[in-house]
């Protein structure tokens, strides 16, 4: 961290790598579909990494997922877009039809993709909005192996519909493993550094690759001088000490009585990003809120309508979160199981040669101080806020839940879990 205390920053970033193989023998919106996979991921990552630190990015590693979609066919499709809650998002309103048509330009043939990859596109085009206060960055790319015979088909539509560089490169060569190991360091604003450290598979035919990056200001800054060391406990006989920032100021506030919990949102300069925490009114309470909250009740619960503007006093731990993760074995066990085999996947719209994915990595970083942050990532629930005289206390002592949400489009882009700040 910088001495002038340089913004909070999330980042995130994944790559797939395809390899090639001998073969033998609606959702009502994208955003909602997404946010579903969200917390489908993120339950599974907590389920295998009790009481860790969990950050993901679901817009990152969702993009990278689409990109393989584009190139699946049959039951390896059908299982990408179960996981994904997609199966619902192929059939979309004419009006919203046309829309997407108008925003995808004449070169692209509606009926020659599905209604999915034109509402990813209309997605990640809208939320690239970059401004004086606040940046989100989007990039994908596909490199691909010399002379494999890839379908022209694919890589037009993945460089149309998802913006996606595509270079052609050598992997039997070192060189192209710095290559993208720069353009990785790039995206990411120096976070990832020598992502690839030993030699490429020579096997590899393409690697797809998303980063998000996010830089944001807080419409209320923290005043460093107000930051002083205080007691985070993590567990009710275990603390630890934390740089604590605080303030008094109006934020949109709410206590959610089903899951005996506290709700705020911190809004960023732009308006257009907020990020929300939810912090469990007993040290110990996070994993009830973990077995409870749906992105239903997430988006119910951030829904402005019912929060209520208050003047709250909040203290709230600097924290950075750094995570890594292979989503090989979350995914399987999510039911995508055909895409990772080389028996059974079906990507016969990327290439007529057999391909399946070989990795799925993905790595996220969120930090927060006083001037903002950067990271490069229930049905009938009623919150009842109340209305005092004396400021309400949003007291952040113990492990918590983070969201960094769209608040226009409705899409969470980075998810966490903090039980070490």
């Amino acid at each position: 961290m910088t001495k002038h205390c340089e913004i909070v920053f999330p980042y995130s970033f994944g790559f797939i790598c395809i390899q090639h193989f001998e073969r033998k023998g609606t959702m009502d919106s994208i955003s909602r579909s997404l946010n579903r996979f969200s917390f489908d991921l993120s339950n599974k990552i907590s389920s295998s990494e009790i009481d860790k630190n969990n950050a993901i990015s679901p817009l990152s590693i969702s993009a990278t997922l689409g990109l393989v979609l584009l190139g699946a066919r049959e039951e390896t499709s059908t299982q990408i877009k179960k996981v994904l809650h997609l199966l619902d998002s192929e059939t979309t309103p004419k009006d919203e039809r046309r829309g997407i048509e108008k925003s995808c330009g004449k070169k692209i043939k509606r009926d020659e993709v599905s209604d999915v990859h034109n509402q990813f596109h209309e997605l990640l085009t809208q939320l690239k909005s970059p401004t004086s206060d606040s940046v989100l960055a989007i990039a994908n790319a596909a490199f691909t192996q010399l002379n494999f015979p890839l379908l022209e088909e694919y890589l037009t539509s993945a460089k149309e519909l998802y913006d996606a560089k595509v270079e052609t490169v050598d992997f039997q060569d070192d060189k192209t493993r710095l290559k993208i190991n720069s353009w990785v360091e790039e995206k990411t604003k120096g976070k990832i550094k020598d992502l690839f450290s030993d030699s490429l598979d020579k096997s590899t035919s393409i690697i797809l690759v998303n980063a998000v990056y996010f830089k944001g200001q807080w419409k209320k800054k923290f005043n460093v001088a107000n930051t002083t060391n205080a007691p985070f406990y993590i567990k009710k006989d275990s603390e630890i000490s934390v740089p604590m920032m605080s303030q008094t100021e109006k934020f949109n506030f709410g206590e959610i009585d089903e899951i005996d919990a506290q709700i705020i949102e911190l809004p960023y300069a732009t308006g257009e990003l907020s990020m929300f925490i939810i912090l469990p009114n007993d040290i110990a309470g996070l994993q009830k809120i973990d077995n409870q909250i749906t992105a239903e009740s997430l988006m119910k619960w951030t829904n402005s309508e019912n929060l209520t503007s208050t003047k709250v006093e909040i203290q709230l731990p600097r924290f950075k979160i750094e995570t890594s993760y292979n989503l090989v074995q979350y995914l399987e066990n999510m039911g995508m199981i055909d895409a990772f085999s080389q028996q059974k996947a079906n990507l016969s719209g990327i290439s007529d040669k057999g391909l399946y994915v070989s990795q799925m990595i993905h790595k996220c970083y969120i930090e927060v101080n006083e001037e903002g942050t950067e990271a490069a990532a229930a049905t009938g629930a009623v919150i009842v806020p109340k209305s005092l005289i004396l400021p309400k206390k949003f007291i952040v002592k113990h492990p918590f839940l983070s969201f960094i949400k769209h608040i226009t489009f409705d899409t969470i882009l980075f998810h966490s879990k903090v039980y070490f700040p």
